[in-house]
Parts: structure tokens; C-alpha cells; sequence
């Protein structure tokens, strides 16, 4: 039989519809189609993924984007929509098909490797067996989904985002399986309900094979057939398992920067983790996306998510040393108010400011334990993670990550002073706490909703747990910061008002003088500071270390000193970026060091060694229009005194 488009009479007691499943990938928070499309796409393919002993997915995807296809491809989509041309006049509301294979008629190819390919008996279209066929539930249904509690999505409409990319509402998919049939050709469209001839037809429609209007459409599996397919539209796939997916006539709002920009934002945490590797190419250009180029594409986003990357790649490869674990809160409740005391008591609090110190950023690994309702659930504790960066910036959003896909829209209360990422990933066959929050997830992945229909009332303490780690990062740094205002009477020993560019200082306004008033007991001023081993001045752009009035009772004298810009509020040296300066990196430099030697400088922070008593240190290039903050301690063995 000739494979050929098959649309269904529709009967005077069937449901008269119109699809609008465009809607679900037109969200605010989805930038553009081709975001939503790179989105859904790759998530079914990480879903998909065969993993190895150690659990381990890796998975490629390649995307062609072909804004003008070849005559050829042209010629052979003309060919294979003008059987069933009316229906498709009719249900997309065109005067002529023919409109559509024009020289601006483009397609995109989507193929994944390293993944398992549709399994299930292709003839099957009973409804209870969606959950053990991937090849139904992608061909055959609609909302319904053979994915498990470990995946990515739920709700069987993401593959929708490929027909809805396209003018004609079509796709067209072939798969390859480690089972009988091993290559299968099929395409399905979902355009609007139509009559012709007086005759009213369903919007679905499948391209394939079949004897009787009562039979469901089979798929094609003529090799030479799909060798022809194959060589057509240019597919790479021989006999590796996975799918290779073509959207033909693509819809105008799809474009290659919008492409590669959404497989940036949403999955350069499997990317960063060698999980994932994307190989997009358009005529004359082709990118190779994996954890190591991955930096070169930072250009396409703003500044802000673009700092995210470069922190992302450091959480990605964080080492057990650069965590924090708070305790297990048990079977309590998880809320942030009632147990803070608990997770953030002070020695933990202490590990975060130290971690933050030395490095200015910090993993913290969140216990939590999940309790389904539903039949067959078991209670399982497993952890989070919150990695927390110090930075300059404000009204900073939480970037939430679940199994390696961004989830763009989650509320949650905006941070000042820190970037923030929050990961929850599989440990294992499986991840609870990514199971409950998938179940809340909407039609396209980009919330965390409590009434989700496949989310109420499935968990104990279900909304709390969303709560719970949407609030985390905001949490754990309001800590910090009421930490911080409880105020370090040597925090900020040595601001200094940086000399402006003609060498003078810049003048700071007095104070008015209060208007008069009863005279009331004024406090003692404090005690002058005790003599030091060494003092800190201010210097044009900069600052020096000089001897102090008390002699130096042995050497070499070893000294921690730090710098940052002053801010209004909180504490400078923990809002220090990269972005500011680092002591390595020009223009910051040495001016003198007499007797003094650099034995460590890092971002912000610098051991000297003094050698002898009479010496002399500076360092300058800061900037002028900025004060500065820096705080020099004493070395002594394993601890550091503030002098």
C-alpha cells in the first residue's frame, strides 16, 4: 500500500473541537517558540536516554535548521501532503497548499543518540496500554504519557511543540528500536476540524498505511521508503536507536539564534555535566555544544545570565569540600520559620561564612524527606542542593534547575548581594523530592503549581515541600544577613576615601549641626585602639602596610589581607565579585614591597610574609571612584586575629 495522509470522518455524536495546544508553548515565560521548542524537544530526549551501570545518560542531539529547503525537499513534501490536500486546505484555512512549498518553505531536522527510541508494539491503540508504549502515547495519544515518576515530563502534549512549529501543523517522525520492527517511518498532524464535501473530518491525521477507514494507521517500514526519507532531509541517523523528528515548512517565528540561545538557558547543567551534547547547524554554520564551547556562547545572553554560566560551571564540578550539609529534619514539617534554628544554627551558619570567605562561594546540601500518599509511594529522605555566589547585583531571581531542565518560572522572594542557583537531580535509579516537583510542574515545565491535578493531595506535606525549596536560597541568605547587621566593631577598621583623579580626596558633606535642644548624658568616647605590629594607610588608588608601634617579636610575620569595595549595607567583603577586581589582574599591582614577599594572592584576598622589621607594602590601580575596603589579619598557626 502507498503511504498516504489518513483524517477520520467525524460523527454527528463526536465533540466538535479546535486544538489550541499552541497555548501551552506561548507562555510568558517561555521567551519565544523556538525556546519552547529546544525545550521540549531535548527534554524527551534526556528522558529517553539509555543509561549505563553507573546510571550515567549521554546523550546527542542534533538540530538542522533550514530556513529555504532544497527543491528537492520541497518537491518531496508537496508530494506527500497533495494526498490529502484539501483536508489540509480546509483544516489550516489556506486558499492554495501550494503556498506553502514555496522557495521559502524550511524545515527543521531534530535527531537524538544515545537513547532508547520509541519501544512498543506500533499496531497498538488501546488506551490502557499508553503507559507501556512510548511509540503510542507519542503517535496515537494526546495528554497522556508513557513516562515514569523519573522523568522529565508528564503530561504527553510537549511533543505537540513540534507540529505546532509548523505552517502545515504536521510532523514527521522515524524511529530506530532494539526490537521488531526495528525502523519505523510515521508523521501525524493536528490541524482544525473541517468539512468537505459536506462531509465534517476529525483534525487528526496520520501518515502511513492502512486497509480500512475502521483500522488505525500504520506506520511505514519500506526501507526503501525510508531511505529515501532519510536522504531527502539529509538525516544522520543508520542504526542507532533514537528518533529523528522533521517539522516541515517551519513557522516563521522559529530562527537559529533563538534556537541556540534556549538550548543555552535551559540545559547547560547536563551540558556542564557532560550529560548532554548539542550539534546545531544551519547552512554555512555549525556549532558543537558540549561542556568544553559551552563559554563561547555566553555572548548571546545578557550580562546577568551570563555570570549564572560561569557560576553554573563551578557548582557543576563543586567537590565534596566546597558543601555545607545541614541536619535531617526528620518527619517534621519542612518550613523554613519553625526549623531555621535547627538547619541554620550558628556552627552552620559559621562553615557557610567561611566557605564564602575564602572563595566568596558555597554548596549547601539540604536534607528532606518525601512522603507520597498514593498507592505504591515510600517514604524516602534525599537531599537538594543551593550553591550561593557573592556578587554586586540586586532584585537577583533564584535559578531553579530539576534533573537538568531550568524551570523558569517559580516564585519565590528576589535576593540581593548573592547569585543563586538551586539543584535538584537524580542520586541513583531515582530522585524523590524530583518526582514530587514534576508532579507539580504544568503542561510546559515551567512552574511549580500546588494544585496541579497530577500534584493535590498525592503528598504529605506536598506544598510545604515546593515552598520549602523555592524559599531555600532567600532563606539561607536572609540568615546570613541578620547575622551580618549584628554588627563587627573592626568590619570596616580601614574604609578608605579613595583620592580622586587630580590626587586630591574627595570632600565628604559635614553633618548639619542638630538644632538646639535639653542637654542629655553623651557616651564616652571608646579607648584609643592598642598599639599594632603594623598599620594600614590610605594611598592614591590604594592602600599600604607599614610598621606599627609595637616591635615584631619574631619573623617572618605572616599577614591575611582582603579587599573589597564599601557598600551601603551588609558586609563588602562578602559582596566582593569578580566583576570588581581580583589582586592577579591589572590594574590592581604592587607599588613597593620592602622586605615583604607575596606567598598567596586569589581573587580578593593575599598572604605576605614580612622578612624584616623595617619594611614597606602597597598595592594601588583601585578604583578611584569607589571606596575601599580591606582588613589585614595576623597569621598566627592554624588561626587569624584581626589586628
Amino acid at each position: 500500500m502507498t503511504p498516504k495522509w489518513h483524517f477520520n470522518n467525524q460523527r454527528l455524536c463526536d465533540r466538535t473541537r479546535d486544538p489550541n495546544n499552541d497555548a501551552f508553548f506561548t507562555a510568558e515565560s517561555l521567551d519565544n517558540l523556538s525556546e519552547a521548542l529546544v525545550r521540549e524537544g531535548i527534554q524527551n530526549s534526556l528522558d529517553a536516554a539509555v543509561r549505563t551501570g553507573g546510571d550515567v545518560r549521554q546523550v546527542r542531539v542534533r538540530i538542522r535548521y533550514e530556513p529555504a529547503a532544497s527543491p528537492e525537499a520541497r518537491g518531496y513534501l508537496s508530494e506527500m501532503f497533495s494526498t490529502a490536500q484539501a483536508h489540509f486546505e480546509h483544516g489550516l484555512s489556506v486558499k492554495t497548499l501550494a503556498q506553502l512549498f514555496g522557495k521559502d518553505c524550511g524545515y527543521l531536522l531534530f535527531e537524538d543518540f544515545g537513547t532508547r527510541g520509541l519501544l512498543g508494539d506500533v499496531e497498538e491503540c488501546r488506551y490502557e496500554r499508553a503507559s507501556e508504549n512510548a511509540f503510542f502515547s507519542f503517535f496515537r495519544a494526546e495528554g497522556l504519557s508513557s513516562k515514569t515518576l523519573g522523568s522529565l515530563g508528564r503530561w504527553g502534549i510537549g511533543k505537540q511543540v513540534f507540529p505546532t512549529a509548523s505552517r502545515l501543523h504536521a510532523m514527521l517522525g522515524l524511529t530506530v528500536r532494539n526490537e521488531q520492527p526495528k525502523r519505523v517511518l510515521m508523521g501525524s498532524a493536528v490541524v482544525r476540524t473541517h468539512t468537505i464535501a459536506e462531509q465534517a473530518y476529525q483534525p487528526d491525521a496520520w501518515f502511513g498505511t492502512r486497509d480500512s477507514s475502521e483500522r488505525p494507521v500504520s506506520p511505514i517500514t519500506d526501507d526503501a521508503y525510508i531511505d529515501r526519507f532519510i536522504e531527502t532531509f539529509g538525516l544522520t541517523r543508520t542504526g542507532e536507536s533514537g528518533l529523528s523528528i522533521i517539522v516541515p515548512s517551519v513557522d516563521e517565528r522559529v530562527n537559529i539564534d533563538d534556537l541556540r540561545r534556549g538550548i543555552i538557558r535551559s540545559f547547560f547543567w547536563p551540558i556542564l555535566q557532560g550529560e548532554l551534547v548539542v550539534d546545531l547547524e544551519t547552512a554555512g554554520t555549525n556549532w558543537h555544544i558540549d561542556a568544553e564551547t559551552l563559554p563561547a556562547h555566553r555572548e548571546l545572553l545578557p550580562a546577568n545570565e551570563a555570570a549564572v554560566l560561569e557560576f553554573a560551571g563551578w557548582a557543576s564540578t563543586a567537590k565534596p569540600s566546597d558543601f555545607v550539609v545541614l541536619p535531617n529534619q526528620g518527619t517534621a514539617r519542612p518550613d523554613w520559620r519553625s526549623q531555621t534554628e535547627l538547619l541554620l544554627a550558628e556552627a552552620k551558619l559559621g562553615e557557610i561564612r567561611e566557605q564564602l570567605f575564602k572563595v566568596s562561594r558555597v554548596g549547601v546540601r539540604i536534607p528532606i524527606r518525601i512522603r507520597p500518599k498514593y498507592e505504591g509511594g515510600r517514604e524516602a529522605d534525599t537531599t537538594f542542593m543551593v550553591f550561593l555566589e557573592a556578587c554586586r547585583s540586586s532584585g537577583y531571581r533564584t535559578l531553579f534547575l530539576r534533573e537538568g531542565i531550568v524551570i523558569t518560572d517559580v516564585r519565590c522572594p528576589l535576593i540581593s548581594g548573592f547569585r543563586s542557583i538551586v539543584v535538584v537531580e537524580r542520586s541513583g535509579e531515582r530522585c524523590p523530592l524530583a518526582g514530587l516537583l514534576g508532579d507539580s510542574e504544568g503542561v510546559n515545565h515551567t512552574q511549580w503549581q500546588k494544585d496541579s491535578p497530577k500534584f493535590y493531595n498525592r503528598y504529605i506535606y506536598g506544598p510545604d515541600t515546593i515552598r520549602f525549596v523555592a524559599r531555600s536560597a532567600y532563606e539561607i541568605v536572609q540568615k546570613l544577613h541578620a547575622e551580618e547587621t549584628q554588627g563587627d566593631p573592626d568590619l570596616l577598621l580601614h574604609v578608605f576615601s579613595l583620592p580622586g583623579e587630580d590626587g586630591a580626596e574627595r570632600k565628604r558633606k559635614k553633618p548639619k549641626p542638630d538644632a538646639p535642644g535639653p542637654v542629655v548624658d553623651q557616651p564616652l568616647p571608646p579607648p584609643p585602639r592598642a598599639p599594632r605590629k603594623f598599620v594600614l594607610d590610605s594611598v592614591k588608588g590604594g592602600f599600604a602596610i607599614r610598621p606599627g608601634g609595637v616591635p615584631i617579636d619574631q619573623l617572618p610575620l605572616r599577614i591575611h589581607v582582603e579587599a573589597a569595595y564599601a557598600v551601603r549595607k551588609g558586609n563588602p567583603f562578602k559582596k566582593w565579585t569578580n566583576d570588581d577586581f581580583a589582586f592577579m589582574r591589572a590594574p590592581i599591582r604592587q607599588e613597593q614591597a620592602k622586605a615583604v614577599v607575596v606567598a598567596k594572592a586569589d581573587q580578593n584576598h593575599m598572604e605576605i610574609e614580612i622578612r624584616s622589621a623595617d619594611f614597606n607594602f602597597s598595592v594601588a590601580g583601585f578604583d578611584l571612584k569607589r571606596d575601599l575596603a580591606v582588613r589585614a589579619t595576623e597569621i598566627k598557626q592554624s588561626n587569624e586575629t584581626d589586628v
